[in-house]
């Protein structure tokens, strides 16, 4: 860490870190990187699995693994997860009513972001079948396809996934689910586990859990 003592009145001395190296914790520890994550198979109760398997998620036999192949986005399944709990919400097929795999494949073929693509990545993902396209929506993977012996040339590879905290087509590079908050973030909030809410800043530390480095924060960049 880039520090250097400043002097302050008496004994008394302050650090004062260089706030804009980014080599070294900002967070001082308090960033939970578990909130990121994936939900675990806890809570997968068989609806859960219908309407996962409905959108083309495959479960895993191996029980090291939850899934085979893709896996859902924290966003999507915490989507799942709370219209399993509705009567009503969930059709006879296992998809989600208003978000049906048809729908949803629709809704990403209109988003501005898709607009924003090479015109070959457009046309393919026109083309593609709905159900291969919103599985790779809804997973971790990104809308992509890849080509036969990983031949990229054949295939096409986008940053884009869908989130329903937002309802629409978001960059995975600029957008991330929390699982503890419930919702969808810029990519500089980070969830602190000192307080257990999102917090901005990718260099700012926790006004709360940590108010004497964040009052350094603020004399640096004030």
């Amino acid at each position: 860490m880039s520090d250097s003592e400043e002097e302050g009145s008496g004994s008394r001395k302050m650090t004062r870190r260089d706030w804009e190296d980014p080599c070294w914790d900002h967070h001082f520890g308090m960033e939970d990187p578990s909130a990121r994550g994936p939900y675990t198979s806890r809570g997968r109760t068989d609806a859960v699995w219908k309407t996962l398997q409905a959108y083309g998620f495959k479960k895993s036999e191996d029980k090291k693994k939850a899934f085979d192949g893709l896996t859902p986005t924290p966003c999507f399944e915490y989507f799942v997860r709370e219209n399993a709990k509705k009567v009503g919400k969930i059709l006879e097929d296992g998809q989600i009513e208003g978000n049906t795999v048809s729908e949803l494949a629709k809704r990403i073929r209109s988003s501005h972001q898709i607009k924003y693509l090479e015109e070959p990545v457009q046309k393919a993902i026109e083309e593609e079948d709905d159900m291969e396209l919103v599985t790779h929506a809804l997973s971790t993977g990104d809308i992509r396809r890849d080509g036969p012996n990983d031949d990229r040339e054949s295939g096409y590879y986008t940053d884009l996934f869908y989130s329903f905290c937002r309802e629409g087509v978001e960059q995975s590079t600029c957008t991330w689910h929390c699982r503890v908050c419930k919702g969808c973030n810029h990519w500089r909030d980070w969830h602190c586990k000192g307080c257990k809410t999102c917090k901005y800043g990718v260099s700012i530390p926790c006004d709360k859990c940590n108010a004497k480095e964040y009052a350094s924060w603020q004399r640096e960049v004030n």
